[in-house]
């Protein structure tokens, strides 16, 4: 059996990105009223952002430039939106976790140190290692999220769950299962490949093997 490529890893990856980001469009439909620029900010356009990079890993172009753009959209900015409703002591979730939670802000610092490393040396040993890190940070979030969804989804089946829960008890931990298995997928990919370069970002690369 052929194993996954990072390509197809960043694609899964790219996919799952667009997925929660119409996931917190939806859940946060009601605060864009009164809070847009925090529940766009702090989730939605984080998660496109997201999902660009991935594409462009999935594509292997403009990777320099996309790792730099996800740095400053997709984590800086998240955080300070993050450090914002902590301040604010509103707990919710981002595309790096719980907003409030001490793995969230590993996750944030993990990905600042690997984006940073991706587009100046990618195929470098400590970029792999740092993904590696980053791969065993997620397990955890990613098997509690499958547990809820699949206890839920028997509640729902043999338990007489009310259909009103659906949405928070179901779809919300499925989503979010997809999300962090798709996020381990392409760390756990990254440390066993070496990121590769387009043409275009050749200069910038010091590739070993």
């Amino acid at each position: 059996m052929r194993s996954i490529t990072l390509e197809q890893a960043a694609l899964f990856a790219a996919l799952a990105m667009v997925l929660l980001a119409g996931y917190h469009l939806v859940d946060n439909w009601a605060l864009i009223g009164s809070a847009p620029a925090l529940v766009l900010l702090g989730s939605v356009v984080p998660s496109l952002v997201w999902a660009g990079f991935f594409f462009a890993v999935h594509r292997s172009s403009a990777l320099r430039a996309a790792a730099w753009i996800a740095l400053v959209l997709a984590v800086i900015l998240e955080a300070v939106i993050a450090f914002v409703r902590f301040q604010q002591s509103v707990n919710y979730w981002t595309p790096l976790g719980n907003a409030l939670s001490l793995s969230g802000w590993l996750l944030r610092i993990g990905w600042a140190v690997f984006l940073i490393l991706f587009a100046r040396i990618p195929g470098q040993i400590w970029t792999r290692r740092i993904a590696l890190l980053l791969a065993i940070l997620s397990a955890p979030s990613a098997l509690s999220s499958a547990y809820s969804a699949f206890n839920n989804g028997i509640g729902f089946l043999f338990d007489e769950m009310p259909r009103q829960a659906l949405w928070r008890a179901l779809i919300t931990p499925v989503i979010r299962t997809i999300y962090w298995l798709s996020q381990i997928l392409f760390l756990w990919t990254a440390w066993g490949e070496p990121l590769r370069r387009d043409p275009v970002d050749a200069p910038f690369a010091r590739l070993t093997p």
